[in-house]
């Protein structure tokens, strides 16, 4: 199987803007910035459609197991930013 010209030029763009997107993600959560935290569960859910396809063409445990993995790792990334968003807006001790 080979690969011509149009199909290589579309997995190179494709690989650009998905590591420009880790870049800033990974930016983002280095510098401790909110929206980061945000970003990140937004890059982690959006797998969970192609699995779902992927799932849908053919079912294995291990298709399984990636999707199962993935939705617990999105609610898991949720809850702590729920929990540390409660942390942000509480008033520091010693405060009235």
């Amino acid at each position: 199987m080979s690969a011509d010209t149009r199909s290589l030029v579309a997995i190179s763009v494709g690989s650009f803007i998905y590591a420009a997107l880790l870049l800033t993600e990974a930016t983002g959560l280095w510098l401790r910035r909110r929206w980061a935290e945000y970003f990140t569960i937004i890059v982690t859910g959006s797998f969970i459609p192609l699995e779902i396809y992927e799932v849908s063409r053919r079912v294995t445990a291990t298709r399984l197991a990636a999707i199962a993995l993935n939705v617990v790792i999105v609610f898991y990334l949720m809850r702590q930013l729920r929990a540390t968003g409660d942390l942000r807006h509480a008033p520091a001790s010693g405060d009235s």
